[in-house]
């Protein structure tokens, strides 16, 4: 079945929601976060619109990207908002689609990636038939959700048996970035009081909870992060001289910094890897720490 046959037939009763989960809070929080991502949206395409922000992006994406597997045919971008991750994803993966809540999203996607087969859904609970695709792939999402283990077992069930599932979330590793990150979210009206980062063995945990088998954890972005990935917050990087070139620089430097075990904690995402796990069984030890 190709993509966009996927995108288009998959409809389906959504299951009951995920033990533990608060129907009236979650419904509360999609009208937040439709709403958030109403503002969001003219900013989502501002970031990418400079030559030093795309290519600090697409470095980020290709990380995701090359831990999908080779030859699938049924690939989903969950929560694809702007769908730049989506555009790049088709360009490997062509039959590629997008799911994403914020309609004012879907808008900049379908102007970015005219022709991508795109769903306007909410992920928390996908209109999708189990096992409908290969891999999926989630960037920056699963903070904004209220139940965890719910959204990642949404996200698995979707996925066909030994599915590849790839994330990258805000990580809470160190102490003095997850206590500014957390004083971030509840000041800046960019974000939702109720969002949160993850720390490594805790988002490994919410994986294998929801019934992933985790195959990669790694750190990414240190200063290219915070310096050249979003212009729409750090406004005066697009001003600086030979800003492209630095962030090239600053790539090559993050990739030792998220390499050594003392510094690492100071990277600003996660990027964890999981594979569909039917049963109880034990799977391969993880890569990363």
């Amino acid at each position: 079945m190709s993509e966009r046959t996927a995108a288009k037939e998959s409809a389906r009763t959504p299951p009951p929601a995920a033990d533990g989960a608060r129907p009236g809070g979650a419904d509360e929080n999609v009208r937040a976060q439709i709403e958030l991502h109403r503002t969001l949206a003219p900013r989502y395409a501002e970031r990418y619109s400079f030559p030093f922000s795309r290519h600090y992006q697409r470095d980020w994406h290709r990380e995701m990207i090359e831990a999908l597997p080779a030859g699938a045919t049924r690939v989903i971008d969950l929560c694809c908002g702007s769908g730049f991750l989506l555009g790049e994803l088709r360009e490997t993966y062509p039959s590629a689609c997008g799911l994403d809540l914020s309609i004012d999203m879907l808008g900049v996607a379908r102007q970015y990636v005219p022709g991508a087969p795109l769903i306007a859904a909410n992920a928390e609970r996908m209109p999708l038939r189990p096992g409908s695709f290969q891999a999926a792939t989630c960037k920056g999402s699963l903070h904004h959700t209220r139940d965890h283990v719910g959204f990642l077992r949404y996200c698995r069930e979707i996925l066909e048996d030994g599915g590849t599932f790839v994330i990258s979330e805000p990580c809470n590793d160190n102490p003095v970035l997850r206590g500014a990150r957390g004083l971030m979210y509840r000041v800046s009206r960019h974000f939702d009081v109720g969002d949160e980062g993850f720390r490594t063995a805790q988002l490994r945990g919410l994986f294998e909870e929801a019934g992933f088998e985790v195959v990669e954890a790694k750190r990414y972005g240190v200063l290219g992060y915070a310096l050249s990935g979003f212009p729409d917050h750090v406004r005066w990087m697009k001003h600086v001289p030979g800003n492209l070139w630095l962030t090239k620089a600053f790539v090559r430097i993050d990739r030792v910094l998220c390499s050594l075990p003392l510094l690492r904690s100071f990277a600003f995402q996660i990027i964890m890897v999981g594979r569909r796990r039917d049963g109880s069984g034990d799977g391969a030890a993880p890569r990363g720490a």
